[in-house]
């Protein structure tokens, strides 16, 4: 009779806690437009004549094109330069034969220029010195976004173009007459303000009797730019939450067998 008791009372406790909430904060930057106006000069090509560029600040192409500002103290460059672009006149065109080379090679563009004390130009491509996540494939006529991740912030830019391999005289001949173009849609940054954003974590532990089932959600929210939510299926168990969960466990069970003694003494 005791020992049912004993095993009513662990029975029919049951205990729910709040195992962990925990809180993180990390930061992002909010993408803005770096101010563009396009003069339509842009049109260029490598220095040697053969291969598309677009020119969006160039003091040496002729004529000179300064579609973004030289200096802009207020609003700098900070993180990375991003541009986006629109490729016509090549059609479905991917790849495209190298001079000289025995296979086609993929079309590609990338950022070039100088910026702060930071350049780069045809010679980093051709060397393989521009980081593989820089490089956008060109995919026939279509827009794209390329990229030139800075390592510091800057007010001053000296140089900006985006370059690409595409073979002007593959597509009717010299600029003027080449069917290949590039038309800048716009050219961004962030602004180097950094936005909190709050991750909290928190795991609900319930026991009755032997059995422990642990519940845990995360939510996510961000004072500005884009706020994202995500929550976890019941049953999965946060790995930051393992361990206080296990804690609350115990702390049942230990509650538990104090009821049950409790009882038991009471006889």
């Amino acid at each position: 009779m005791k020992m049912n008791k004993v095993l009513a009372a662990m029975a029919a406790s049951v205990v729910a806690a709040s195992a962990l909430c925990a809180m993180s904060v990390t930061s992002f930057a909010a993408e803005r437009d770096v101010k563009y106006t396009d003069s339509g000069n842009s049109a260029g090509t490598s220095d040697d004549g053969k291969l598309l560029r677009a020119n969006i600040l160039n003091q040496w192409a002729q004529p000179a094109v300064a579609d973004i500002p030289t200096e802009d103290t207020e609003n700098p460059y900070t993180g990375y330069v991003k541009v986006t672009f629109e490729v016509s006149g090549i059609g479905s065109d991917s790849k495209v034969k190298a001079e000289g080379a025995e296979t086609d090679k993929d079309l590609e563009a990338f950022l070039c220029g100088g910026i702060a004390d930071k350049s780069r130009h045809m010679g980093e491509y051709e060397n393989g010195k521009i980081p593989a996540d820089e490089i956008v494939k060109i995919k026939g006529d279509g827009e794209y976004t390329v990229e030139w991740k800075l390592d510091e912030p800057s007010a001053t830019a000296q140089i900006l173009y985006v370059q690409t391999n595409i073979p002007i005289f593959e597509y009717g001949g010299d600029l003027a007459a080449t069917s290949a173009k590039i038309k800048i849609k716009s050219v961004k940054t962030d602004d180097g303000v950094e936005a909190p954003s709050t991750t909290s974590e928190a795991a609900e532990t319930t026991t009755t009797g032997s059995e422990t089932t642990t519940t845990s959600s995360t939510s996510t929210t961000t004072t500005s730019g884009t706020g994202t939510t995500t929550t976890k299926k019941a049953g999965e168990a946060s790995a930051k939450t393992g361990d206080a969960g296990a804690a609350v466990a115990v702390a049942a069970l230990g509650l538990a067998a104090a009821t049950a003694f409790a009882v038991r003494k009471k006889d």
